[in-house]
């Protein structure tokens, strides 16, 4: 019998939420995947896991809704099947998912729980040793598991992070934190590695740059949702990983479609500035109602499903009541436990519980000051089921991957779902290696062709308050509720300016390929409202409920960088001088 091979490819992951890490650990061991996608001869690659802060940082420790998954019959909601969970994510994305990548993810679910629990997630459970189910808007039947209540995405993430530190010690997986990627290296059309920094460094200390080659890079870098004001991502999400690739030739897709998120409690800091907390959905699925200044419960009135539509419609919802002179938006959760029994709160939602104590309100007894905040990301880095790019050894998973599976707007708890799903479907099909041809998604053919190089008197933005200028703007023009007018202006403003600051020069990049992808859609589906073109324009889904945009790019908005000089906005290209990092056992 043939012994097992090691691996000898190189894979450099960019990011640390909970679909890098996945990504990271499936190399290193070669484990089997929910996909099946690893091939049981191969044992294992040379893995470096790069990060811009620490590891805990990411959008994914701060995700309080769960892990969405149709469990085994026996264990699942009476009712719920596979089939549901399809048409409650292709419902939810308005029709405008691609239905094979959504069934794959869907499948893999299950699998996928069992692999998590594997690498040390504990899934809460009832006193009968049964998985607890949720429920939350748009899906028809409770299937959310969770972590730790209302701390899913802590728990899993932790989880994961320890067995990446267990893989770290080992010597099985190399961890650079503090390195800020500022550029994918290509050589003769396909992927050669990544170049870093370490993060904030000054401008006079660009000698510091490093390269990390590689066979292939997938990319974890999470969202964007500074490009907002008011936005639930941590200060980390600046879409870093979305910018290098478009500023590296590949193709973006779907970035119209921005999610925000309807129940984020406004809290008003110290300095006077607006802030947003998220408060999960899974406290509109155990009953609590939205209602206007009035006290009017106005959700309804815009959308059958009230407080548990799908998101894009409860912000839409919200926001153009509050045009309509409805004023604040409340979330009124003091019914819970009347019908319920006291403590609900406090135990079903413990972190949520602290949070609003934290910001002087006791959400037992008053409503709570909620307002859209931008959340997720459905538009990114477009690629197929396995996660490869449209160039060649360049992956990407998680939020900067459009894989298709949110469509026009994501469906609650799928997020963790889809990057685990999807980071080990790329892992798989980078070990493959040359056995494998490079597929990568299938492209529009008349693809949106964007300049992002600002003009010669172009102002530099600089520092928190440069990027609260950008971010206003993005709010103002860009947000829930858009037109022509408000899109020319918001193109207008970011091409008038550019950033030495990577993470700054990256948002820019990314507002300016949102704001033409939203102008170029005159007609409004999912998370993307034009008041101009309040209509749907978008091919409709066939008999069998499968969109035309299943098996090709035809009405969706492929966004790829016009052939040009560089853009002023692409990060600070490193020396190609620097001195490689030691990865003591490994070789260059």
């Amino acid at each position: 019998m043939s012994q097992p091979r090691r691996a000898s490819r190189r894979l450099v992951v960019v990011g640390s939420g909970v679909a890098g890490l996945t990504a990271a650990i499936t190399a290193a061991t070669a484990s089997g995947t929910s996909s099946g996608a690893v091939s049981p001869e191969v044992t294992g690659a040379d893995v470096v896991l790069l990060t811009k802060a620490r590891l805990a940082d990411s959008n994914s420790m701060l995700a309080q809704g769960g892990y969405a998954a149709v469990l085994p019959e026996g264990q699942r909601t009476p009712g719920d099947s596979l089939v549901s969970h399809v048409a409650d994510t292709v419902s939810a994305g308005a029709g405008v998912g691609s239905r094979p990548a959504i069934e794959q993810m869907c499948r893999a679910a299950a699998e996928s729980v069992l692999e998590l629990a594997a690498r040390g997630v504990v899934f809460d459970r009832g006193t009968d040793g049964r998985f607890l189910l949720g429920l939350e808007a748009a899906h028809s039947f409770p299937r959310i598991l969770h972590a730790g209540g209302d701390a899913s995405g802590a728990g899993i993430t932790r989880a994961l992070i320890a067995r990446v530190r267990e893989l770290e010690a080992t010597g099985r997986v190399t961890v650079l934190e503090d390195a800020m990627a500022t550029e994918i290296l290509i050589d003769a059309g396909a992927v050669t590695g990544v170049a870093y920094t370490p993060r904030g460094a000054a401008e006079g200390a660009r000698t510091a740059c490093r390269t990390v080659a590689a066979d292939a890079v997938i990319l974890a870098t999470g969202g964007a949702g500074q490009l907002y004001a008011q936005t639930t991502n941590p200060d980390v999400a600046t879409g870093d990983g979305a910018a290098l690739a478009f500023m590296a030739g590949a193709v973006l897709r779907d970035l119209e479609f921005y999610q925000f998120h309807p129940t984020a409690l406004q809290i008003v800091g110290p300095d006077g500035t607006l802030r947003s907390s998220l408060i999960s959905e899974a406290v509109r699925g155990e009953g609590a109602v939205i209602r206007d200044a009035a006290g009017h419960r106005f959700v309804g009135d815009y959308h059958p499903l009230a407080e548990l539509a799908p998101r894009d419609a409860v912000s839409r919802a919200m926001a153009l009541h509050a045009r309509a002179g409805g004023g604040q938006a409340y979330l009124d959760a003091t019914a819970l436990e009347a019908d319920h029994g006291e403590g609900l709160l406090a135990k079903r939602f413990p972190t949520l519980n602290a949070m609003v104590r934290d910001a002087g309100y006791d959400w037992r007894r008053e409503p709570l000051p909620i307002g859209p905040a931008a959340h997720y990301w459905m538009g990114g880095v477009a690629t197929d089921v396995n996660g490869a790019t449209s160039v060649p050894g360049l992956y990407a998973v998680g939020e900067a991957a459009c894989t298709g599976v949110h469509g026009a707007n994501r469906l609650a708890s799928n997020s963790l779902l889809e990057g685990v799903v999807f980071a080990g479907r790329a892992v798989g099909h980078a070990l493959a290696g040359d056995a494998q041809a490079w597929g990568g998604p299938v492209r529009a053919a008349d693809p949106l062709q964007v300049n992002v190089a600002p003009g010669a008197d172009a102002e530099v933005l600089a520092g928190l308050a440069g990027h609260a200028r950008l971010a206003d703007a993005m709010q103002l023009d860009g947000g829930v509720i858009r037109d022509g007018r408000g899109l020319a202006r918001l193109s207008r403003t970011l091409g008038g300016w550019t950033s030495d600051e990577p993470e700054t020069a990256h948002l820019l990049v990314l507002g300016r390929l949102l704001a033409e992808a939203a102008a170029h859609r005159e007609g409004s589906v999912g998370a993307h409202y034009r008041l101009d073109f309040p209509e749907r324009r978008f091919p409709a889904p066939g008999p069998d409920g499968r969109g035309r945009g299943d098996v090709r790019a035809e009405g969706r908005i492929d966004v790829v960088r016009a052939v040009g000089k560089p853009s002023r906005n692409a990060s600070p290209r490193p020396s190609r001088r620097a001195p490689q990092p030691a990865l003591a056992g490994r070789s260059a």
